[in-house]
């Protein structure tokens, strides 16, 4: 049975990765993660910078590039997203450190409410591998995607996509991750 879990390895260089990774952590900009409802360290334990695509910053250019050649491959697979309304990526993201012990906890899908019913699909960096666990579990599937440097993973948005960051209780973990939307919601 197809998940519709598409990845892409090398999407991005080590050296892409590695400033990427410098950028968040010598930006003086990250914050406490939140999601929709707030801050809730039992859900979801992160460090955030929140990000405009639309900003020219070499960040948003190496993940915009590197995005659109893995969205086009994904809708090739999947061309079925062809008779959707037209939808693109929103400019608002967020580049995200998990240190040891802290993760997304609960399981949760991209298109929950009203005010997240726009989004039609997720995508997602990983910006360094990790060997202690570290990956995302999507329990629907009982598959886990592996924490691998450069890595794009795109997937549905929607119920039938829960998912959840799997703990590296001794490793950090650096994310870039976004939403494809509607085009009359951006």
């Amino acid at each position: 049975m197809k998940n519709f879990i598409e990845s892409y390895d090398d999407a991005l260089t080590p050296e892409q990765c590695k400033m990427i990774i410098d950028y968040m952590n010598e930006s003086n900009l990250l914050e406490r993660g939140e999601m929709l409802c707030g801050v809730d360290y039992s859900k979801k334990d992160s460090w955030d910078v929140i990000m405009n695509m639309n900003d020219k910053t070499e960040v948003n250019n190496i993940l915009y590039d590197s995005l659109c050649k893995c969205i086009d491959d994904y809708k090739i697979k999947n061309p079925h997203l062809n008779q959707l309304r037209p939808w693109k990526w929103h400019p608002i993201y967020n580049l995200q450190k998990y240190n040891p012990g802290q993760g997304y906890h609960e399981l949760h899908c991209e298109n929950t409410s009203p005010e997240s019913s726009y989004r039609v699909a997720v995508w997602m960096f990983y910006l360094n591998t990790v060997t202690d666990d570290g990956g995302t579990s999507f329990d629907n599937y009982d598959f886990t995607m592996n924490a691998v440097e450069g890595r794009c993973v795109i997937w549905p948005a929607y119920w039938t996509h829960f998912h959840k960051g799997i703990v590296s209780k001794t490793e950090t973990k650096h994310i870039a991750t976004g939403w494809f939307n509607y085009i009359d919601s951006v």
